[in-house]
């Protein structure tokens, strides 16, 4: 099957309580999916939860013409989504806040997306997790945007721990991420290249893409309600579906 080489999908909630929209939803999912779900207690984790089961299966509803709740996603050992119909379908889920994120492609990817919390003693942290030379580099911003910097520069790291499937088991500290602006940068981990950007689009969050492949697109954007949750999601799936394709057994560059 032709799959979309690289592509982001950032949907923001509107974080409603928890009644008979998002039920309807749930019952859509697969048996052991509601109840994952309903194990959350609170309305908005649950709410996140049931938007990021539904994101990918909608994706491949509109490839396969298949009911949602015949597609079954499991995880690996660290929690890395996968489908296993479909070994060469990558795809990667993060929520934070009111946003939920989907990255897909035809290599790994990873994507992280981190609210900005300024309660948070961001340089502590930062010496318990990063490198001595983004430590450094942190230092170098006053503490309103050494903060931001922090968030981007978690998010890309996690971005990458995420798409190797070692997730932060894997090491925050194991290479450095430091990027200026929102660039694209390249990065040897463990003797594979990944490709990583950071993006400005959600104000008071970041955003970071990874990937196997070169090229991170801008992301797609869209606002959904729970009780019109698949009218106002489908167009950016559509979208989705349509972006060009690669064969699936072709290799990354």
């Amino acid at each position: 099957m032709a799959t979309i080489q690289t592509g982001l999908l950032v949907v923001e909630l509107a974080l409603e309580p928890w009644g008979a929209a998002q039920a309807g939803l749930l019952e859509q999912l697969p048996a052991e999916e509601q109840s994952r779900i309903l194990r959350y207690r609170r309305d908005a984790d649950r709410y996140r939860s049931l938007a990021a089961a539904l994101l990918p299966r909608l994706l491949i509803s509109h490839q396969r013409a298949q009911p949602l709740a015949q597609i079954h996603i499991e995880r690996g050992p660290t929690g890395k989504p996968f489908y296993p119909a479909d070994p060469q379908l990558h795809f990667n889920l993060s929520h934070s806040g009111q946003f939920v994120a989907l990255a897909l492609g035809t290599s790994p990817v990873g994507v992280d997306v981190e609210q900005v919390r300024p309660t948070r003693d961001w340089d502590a942290i930062a010496k318990r997790f990063f490198t001595v030379e983004e430590q450094q580099w942190l230092a170098r911003f006053d503490n309103a945007e050494r903060r931001h910097r922090f968030v981007a520069l978690w998010s890309r790291k996690e971005s990458l721990l995420k798409a190797t499937g070692e997730g932060i088991a894997g090491g925050l500290s194991s290479f450095c991420a430091i990027a200026e602006d929102h660039a694209e940068i390249e990065i040897d981990h463990r003797g594979q290249r990944w490709f990583l950007r950071s993006y400005p689009a959600l104000t008071g969050y970041g955003l970071a893409l990874c990937s196997g492949a070169p090229g991170l697109p801008q992301p797609l954007q869209a606002q959904v309600r729970a009780a019109q949750f698949l009218d106002d999601i489908n167009p950016a799936i559509a979208t989705l579906v349509a972006m060009p394709r690669v064969a699936a057994d072709a290799k990354a560059p």
